[in-house]
């Protein structure tokens, strides 16, 4: 430690169709001087086989992906027929393909053809929303409602939609002016408040909030909201308050002392949501997702033993098995118990199954079962050639703390030799080169990572690590180091390497308050070490058996620490 630190086809998914209209990925391709060229192509009927051509045009235009050649022939072809479905399926690959200009003739076009579908009228809105025509958008909208003819399923929609414009207090403008209509209607203040937190204005969203339980004071799910919007504009304890209010009224609603228990989580008070996931788990037991919540919070709180019960139960009830194994072998790291472990790691599968090969891989390496260890990160590679690199550097590692620094140099030749050029594989070689004393072939490394990333912290500050400590250069290390400590001030490892290279240069006062910054942030054997032969060399001696007592206890068979030891022989 210390110096040094480990480092489906596009255009069949716009032919698909789209029941809600996407966000914007992109600036619009096209400016207004397209629209009168779309304008003047004028409605009517024309021979079968126009159509046919510009319909083929597009497909083909689509498979070999010129999106902009497949939209234009769909709005030719929209202009040739009354068949509303060209001008739906036009309208809706401008959504994807950011042509709001575009789609605004051609989501008009639908609307005229199909006055009576709620998602015709609903693009509409979007584009008229997104080409400034925020009154017409409204009256879109407004016929959206409408049509639904059910108010609640249609906010709910609106207000998904609104939610991936870009222009926020447009949208939620219009929201507003929506509910007017429907102000007896909780849902359409529930849309409301939910869109201004979605947007990031959580007082409009309390307003909002408020002003349906004027009108609907009944609404659970508005005074839940309400609270939520409280504890997300800085008033936690009058959030928490309502909730509490609520849940004492109904103590026998669990969805209620759930919501309340994320709120606290998400206000930051992990040992009061506790209390509350604990009391809605007796109330029901079995309940998978409370188990994990539960379990996750008791281990946020530091009750390890009593989160790994929560995990056991899901491992018996075979829910959530994979994150509870995963849970399960990290506590077992924990608390000791390598064996135990191991084989939850075993157990793990899917999305968590690399992570946990890597983690046994490096627990066998740590229990000396370097075979092993080996043996696991080879599998991983040959079965996830993607995890290549990290693969090798896992195994690279293992070595390194195994001491074993022939063998891992020539895994980091082979490893760079199949990919040349990677800056962690060049990283890892050069670590290894300054265990065995290579300075020549750590130095050449590290600078070919510096000629790639210039500002890589980590480069600097081994390179210049490397130079104060192995070498007479110690001023050209130490600005090496600098330059390191100027990219990231914080950084234990560097604050180190700069205590130490104002050792090497004779500042010992300056070497001490990096060294005491560093020890503070990091207690570590090595930077023990460091701080220790500061402290004996400036005539502090009992500090300085202190600190290396301390040191011991973090980590008896560190290598520098070690040597430290046997050379001053306090």
């Amino acid at each position: 430690m210390g110096k040094w630190t480990v480092p489906v086809s596009l255009f069949s998914l716009l032919l698909a169709g789209c029941a809600a209209v996407p966000e914007r990925s992109g600036s619009d391709a096209f400016s207004a001087v397209d629209r009168p060229r779309i304008l003047d192509m004028q409605p009517r009927i024309a021979e079968d086989q126009d159509v046919i051509y510009q319909l083929l045009l597009a497909e083909f235009a689509g498979s070999r992906g010129q999106v902009s050649v497949a939209l234009d022939a769909y709005l030719k072809a929209m202009y040739l027929t009354d068949d509303p479905q060209i001008a739906s399926r036009a309208t809706r690959i401008t959504m994807y393909a950011n042509q709001d200009v575009k789609g605004l003739q051609a989501a008009e076009r639908w609307a005229d053809l199909d006055p009576d579908t709620a998602a015709a009228w609903q693009a509409l809105g979007v584009f008229r929303l997104r080409n400034d025509e925020p009154k017409t958008a409204q009256d879109a909208f407004q016929r959206v409602i409408i049509l639904m003819d059910e108010p609640a399923m249609a906010f709910a929609q609106l207000g998904t939609v609104l939610a991936g414009e870009s222009d926020r207090r447009q949208a939620l403008d219009i929201m507003a002016a929506l509910v007017e209509d429907y102000r007896d209607v909780a849902e359409a203040h529930l849309a409301h408040a939910q869109l201004a937190l979605r947007t990031g204005n959580a007082r409009r969203a309390v307003q909002a909030a408020e002003a349906g339980l004027q009108r609907v004071p009944a609404s659970r799910e508005l005074a839940m909201l309400r609270a939520q919007a409280l504890v997300e504009s800085g008033r936690v304890e009058a959030g928490v308050s309502a909730l509490r209010e609520l849940s004492a009224a109904e103590p026998d609603d669990h969805e209620l002392r759930l919501y309340l228990a994320r709120t606290l989580v998400r206000a930051g008070r992990s040992v009061e949501a506790l209390g509350e996931f604990r009391r809605a788990l007796r109330n029901d037991p079995g309940n998978p997702d409370l188990l994990y919540a539960t379990g996750i919070l008791t281990l946020e709180t530091g009750n390890t033993r009593e989160a790994r019960q929560y995990f056991l139960r899901l491992n018996e009830q075979g829910e959530r098995l994979n994150d509870a194994r995963f849970l399960l072998a990290q506590i077992a790291e924990d608390l000791g118990r390598q064996e135990e472990a191991l084989d939850w790691y075993e157990k793990v599968e899917g999305d968590n199954f690399v992570v946990a090969s890597v983690r046994r891989a490096i627990l066998l390496g740590d229990m000396g079962r370097v075979a092993a260890a080996r043996d696991e990160v080879r599998q991983l590679r040959e079965e996830f050639p993607e995890e290549a690199v990290r693969s090798y550097l896992i195994e690279g590692e293992v070595l390194r703390r195994n001491e074993d620094f022939d063998a891992a140099r020539d895994l980091y030749n082979e490893a760079i030799g199949r990919h040349p050029g990677n800056v962690d594989l060049l990283y890892g070689r050069a670590l290894i080169a300054v265990h065995r004393g290579d300075v020549e072939t750590a130095e050449r490394d590290l600078r070919r990572v510096l000629e790639d990333e210039p500002d890589n912290a980590n480069a600097l500050n081994a390179l210049g690590y490397t130079l104060v400590d192995l070498t007479d250069r110690h001023k050209e290390g130490f600005e090496l180091v600098r330059r390191a400590h100027a990219l990231e001030p914080d950084n234990a490892a560097i604050l180190d390497s700069m205590g130490w290279a104002h050792f090497r240069l004779g500042n010992y006062e300056q070497a001490l308050d990096y060294l005491e910054r560093a020890f503070e942030r990091m207690p570590d054997a090595e930077v023990a070490a460091h701080l220790g032969e500061v402290l004996w060399t400036m005539g502090r001696h009992d500090e300085a058996r202190e600190i290396w007592r301390r040191g011991k206890a973090i980590d008896a068979d560190h290598r520098t620490l070690r040597e430290t030891l046997q050379r001053l022989d306090p």
